[in-house]
């Protein structure tokens, strides 16, 4: 792997961004860019199409929101081939479930260049508009986060999945933008693959990209913050699976649920195209809830709200990528994620599984070994 730095001018690291990408655009790295910019009134970040200099305008990549996980945006424009280069600017859990979405034929990642960000985690949509309506800067937010690994700002916290996220910076890509543990006034610094991507013109003396070595305080910093979020997952995890030791009480976790399925919706790997419960598998006649409210006394409804979150559960379990969205869609906020944190470690445990790691690996539900569910 090679590093370089990545000046920052006027203690703007979202214009020094701004800058690498479009020299990646105007020196035909890339055709296209696929990046979180600002909406107009600059109160939500979302992901954008760009295809030249004019449309980086706004680009706001260190932004701590998600409103979708961008893999989502990829797959709809790599389903096939593009006929162009296209750019992704990722967090690693977006860049995981991109990988797990190969493996479904949801994505082509041929002509797609994984570019990689660090991440500290994100704010619920909700909590981020409320902070820029309020003044929220991105850079002074980015400078403080970047020093302390802390991202919580003004009592709004992080999303769960996020606290609870280890991958802080994504490795093995062909390229990867760095910031934890940077003076984000001054600096920036990529690393990248250089038997996957040439950037040596950029190292040109131009000012671009400078040769250096990833700060030395950097790695004790994301080890640290490495170490706290597993032991935090650990205590949560334990926690959740003492309220749901049985089926009574996971219903009880559930008993909020509004059977909207927005869960499903977000989820950037339930890639179906017809959901058995959108089927007329369970548009039930009349008679069959009398029928079941006579057997049991009494019906609950909707109806089938845990077989619903079961189905998904197994469907989804041990290829969950973590990414939270699943609990950030959930209007009753349900704690999806931590309710598939617990079943998905067991079952990628069982499996030996590690979902995004790698295109290679096949995800276990559409493979068959004779030996694996052998103890290990």
């Amino acid at each position: 792997m090679k590093t370089a730095l990545l000046q920052v001018e006027a203690g703007s690291p979202r214009r020094a961004a701004e800058k690498f990408f479009r020299t990646l655009l105007d020196r035909g790295v890339v055709d296209a860019l696929i990046v979180p910019r600002e909406v107009p009134s600059r109160r939500m970040v979302v992901p954008a199409l760009v295809t030249s200099g004019d449309g980086l305008s706004g680009i706001n990549p260190f932004a701590p929101v998600a409103i979708i996980n961008a893999a989502r945006a990829v797959s709809r424009l790599a389903f096939q081939d593009p006929g162009v280069k296209v750019g992704a600017v990722l967090r690693p859990c977006e860049i995981r479930a991109l990988v797990e979405m190969a493996k479904l034929q949801q994505v082509t990642l041929e002509r797609v260049l994984i570019i990689g960000t660090d991440c500290l985690g994100t704010f619920e949509p909700a909590d981020y508009y409320h902070l820029t309506g309020a003044g929220f800067d991105t850079d002074a937010w980015l400078a403080q986060a970047a020093g302390s690994g802390r991202a919580a700002l003004n009592g709004a916290k992080i999303r769960t999945a996020c606290s609870i996220c280890e991958a802080i910076s994504p490795s093995g890509l062909p390229l990867t933008l760095h910031w934890v543990g940077c003076d984000t006034g001054r600096e920036l610094y990529l690393s990248w693959d250089e038997g996957q991507l040439d950037l040596d013109a950029l190292l040109d003396g131009s000012g671009v990209l400078v040769p250096q070595a990833l700060p030395a305080a950097r790695q004790s910093l994301v080890e640290s913050l490495q170490k706290e979020r597993r032991e935090l997952g650990q205590e949560m995890c334990r926690d959740f699976a003492s309220r749901t030791a049985d089926i009574n009480r996971l219903l009880d976790e559930l008993a909020p649920c509004l059977g909207c399925h927005n869960c499903r919706e977000v989820c950037p790997l339930c890639v179906c195209r017809e959901c058995v419960f959108d089927s007329n598998l369970f548009e039930h006649e009349p008679s069959w809830y009398l029928h079941r409210a006579a057997i049991r006394g009494g019906l609950e409804l909707p109806a089938d709200t845990l077989l619903y979150h079961l189905t998904r559960m197994h469907h989804m379990g041990v290829n969950c990528v973590g990414c939270g969205q699943c609990e950030s869609g959930c209007p009753s906020r349900i704690p999806l994620t931590l309710l598939f944190r617990t079943i998905g470690e067991k079952l990628q445990g069982l499996f030996s599984y590690v979902p995004g790691a790698g295109v290679d690996e096949p995800p276990p539900l559409a493979t068959y070994r004779e030996d694996e569910l052998e103890p290990r």
